[in-house]
This record gives C-alpha cells, sequence and structure tokens, in this order.
C-alpha cells in the first residue's frame, strides 16, 4: 500500500521536476542575472495592455465556442451561466489542468444538473480540436522551415506526429460512425463497444456528426490565430524584429512541444523551445541573432508572457471564486466531483 502510494506521488511529481530542471538548464545556459539586461527595451504599459486585449479575447472565443459544443452534447445552458465556471476553471488549472476541468464539470452539476462525465467529454472534444489544429499548424510549417532544438531536427518528428495523427483522427471516424460495419459479419460482436459508446464520457463522440467537428474547429480557429500571432506582437513590444512567416510557422511547433504531457502546463518545455527555435530567427539594433543576448531576451519573454496569462486567469478566476464560492464547493449533488477537483489540486 505504501509503494503504492509513494509510486502515485512520483508520478504526479514528475510533472513538476521536469519542469524543474529545464528551467534550471536554461538559468545554467543563460545565466539568470543577466536575463535583466534584455528588458531595458521592453515597453511595459504596452505589454500589461496588450496581455489583457489578448486575454480577453481568448477567454470571449473560449467560451463562446465551449457554450456551443455544452448546448449541442450537455443540454441547454445560458452563457451568463458559463461564465462563472469557466473563470474558475483558469484558475485551478493554473495548477492542474485536469483540476480546472474537473471544477468546470462539477459547477454546471450543480447549477444546470449536467451529468460531470458528460461535461468532462464535451470539454475534452474541444481540447482534442484544439490539440488537432496545434498539429495540423506545425505539420505545415515542417515542409517549409526547418525546426531544430540543441541540434536535433524536429521536422521529421512533427511530420511523423502528424501522419500519426491524420490516421488516428481516421479510425477515430470510423469507429464513431461505423464505417467498418458493412464489412464486419453481423455474427461478430464486442461487448465492450456497446460499453464504450454507452458512457458519459464518450457522448459527444457517440453523437457528434462530421459538422459538429467542423463547427468546433471553425470556432476554435480564430483562437489560434490569436495565440500565434499574438507572439509577433509581444516580440516587438519587447524591442526586437521576427518575420511575420517565422511566426507563423515555429510557434505552432512551440506549442505542440508545449502540449506534450511531460510539464505542468508545458511549463519548461515551452521557454526551451521557445529560445531554441526563435534565436536565429530575431535581430534588433543591439541584438544580432543566435546570440545569448537574443536567447536571454527570449526566456525573459517566454517567463513574462507566460505569466501575465497566469495573472490574468488568476484574477477573473479569484472574482468569480469569490463572488460564488459556494455554487463550486457546498453542493451536496457535486460533492463527489469537489473531491475530485480537491484530489486532483494536491496531486
Amino acid at each position: 500500500m505504501k509503494s503504492s502510494k509513494a509510486l502515485s506521488w512520483l508520478r504526479h511529481l514528475l510533472p513538476y521536476a521536469m519542469a524543474v530542471g529545464i528551467l534550471a538548464y536554461l538559468f545554467y545556459k543563460i545565466p539568470i542575472h543577466r536575463i535583466g539586461d534584455s528588458l531595458h527595451g521592453v515597453h511595459w504599459l504596452g505589454l500589461i495592455l496588450f496581455s489583457l486585449i489578448y486575454f480577453s479575447a481568448i477567454a470571449w472565443l473560449d467560451v463562446r465556442s465551449l457554450h456551443w459544443v455544452l448546448n449541442r452534447f450537455c443540454g441547454f445552458l445560458a452563457k451568463q451561466t458559463l461564465w462563472p465556471g469557466r473563470a474558475i476553471s483558469y484558475l485551478l488549472s493554473i495548477m492542474n489542468y485536469n483540476a480546472g476541468q474537473l471544477a468546470l464539470a462539477a459547477y454546471l452539476k450543480n447549477q444546470r444538473g449536467f451529468s460531470l462525465f458528460r461535461t468532462m467529454g464535451a470539454v475534452f472534444f474541444v481540447t482534442a480540436t484544439d490539440l488537432y489544429w496545434i498539429i495540423i499548424l506545425a505539420f505545415g510549417g515542417s515542409f517549409f522551415f526547418e525546426f531544430q532544438i540543441e541540434g536535433h531536427l524536429l521536422s521529421n518528428w512533427v511530420q511523423r506526429v502528424g501522419y500519426i495523427a491524420f490516421a488516428a483522427l481516421f479510425f477515430h471516424l470510423a469507429f464513431w460512425h461505423r464505417w467498418f460495419s458493412r464489412f464486419i459479419p453481423t455474427k461478430i460482436h464486442f461487448s465492450f463497444v456497446d460499453w464504450i459508446r454507452g458512457r458519459h464520457l464518450f457522448q459527444a463522440f457517440h453523437h457528434a456528426q462530421l459538422r459538429d467537428y467542423a463547427r468546433t474547429a471553425l470556432d476554435r480557429f480564430p483562437m489560434h490565430l490569436i495565440f500565434i500571432g499574438s507572439l509577433w506582437v509581444v516580440l516587438r513590444l519587447f524591442g526586437v524584429e521576427c518575420s511575420i512567416w517565422n511566426i507563423l510557422a515555429t510557434v505552432p511547433v512551440i506549442y505542440l512541444l508545449g502540449a506534450l504531457p511531460i510539464t505542468p502546463g508545458g511549463l519548461g518545455a515551452v521557454q526551451l523551445a521557445t529560445v531554441e527555435l526563435l534565436k536565429d530567427k530575431i535581430s534588433s539594433p543591439t541584438i544580432a541573432p543566435g546570440s545569448l543576448e537574443a536567447q536571454q531576451l527570449l526566456l525573459a519573454m517566454s517567463l513574462i508572457w507566460m505569466g501575465l496569462n497566469y495573472f490574468w486567469k488568476a484574477i477573473i478566476g479569484l472574482y468569480y471564486f469569490r463572488k460564488e464560492p459556494l455554487a463550486l464547493l457546498t453542493s451536496d449533488t457535486s460533492s463527489n466531483a469537489t473531491h475530485h477537483v480537491l484530489d486532483s489540486t494536491n496531486a
């Protein structure tokens, strides 16, 4: 029993240890006391205002698309009812992504009586759509630009990930839409397939038509354009220039590496990828491409930009959490879900 508990703690702590290790490597390679020297040209007021505009646009688009998906697969939901739960999920996802999604599901279970697992399935449907956009954009860029981290070429890896993802999408659609049923004799029946189709967690995928995938993808696409384009603006606010084509090709690869489940929220992985993939592509009158100064600025920029996003998530989350704390934490109908949220947060 003790050994299994220790393994559980190790499994939960390993991503944080990986993040600390990557950041320690970056600070060893790029002395932390010199990072402040790269911040003299930063337009701080403009950066803070832009981060607020960026976060507001992303949050509005996120709630808009998630609202449609929840109405489609879980039941009627007013948009103003969704905002508090989504804001609280932003707050908790800073510490643990799964805890944030469970908090949203628990909130909607209390407010609208939605099934906890059906809501989680709808959120997973949206998350999968976002992941595929990142893969598609990175896959496309890999044919026009070469990506390297510490001398290791990434373009072929990105393309392999893309091919695997496209094959997985085909088999996913074939499974849920029974494309292969016409080739399988009716006498052959797998009971576990019926079991999977009947689970609340998979109802979004079970009932989704191709037009639902297309509608969700189109709703989420503007967010990804903002994710990518915003970095071009942020770099200019830090006083350096970078070709928009380099940004369009490179940023999806950065987010793809950040999506790997090796660190919490991509912390460390995103910073390493940002430094390595953009250090030869930025310049200014005082910073040469590939120089130590370029790496210092990119590391500082990545950490500050991530910190500003966490700050606004915390602000809106704390506002709604303070306004409606009982909606999440004291309902009898969502008490079991609350335990899951707290367990995930502690993990």
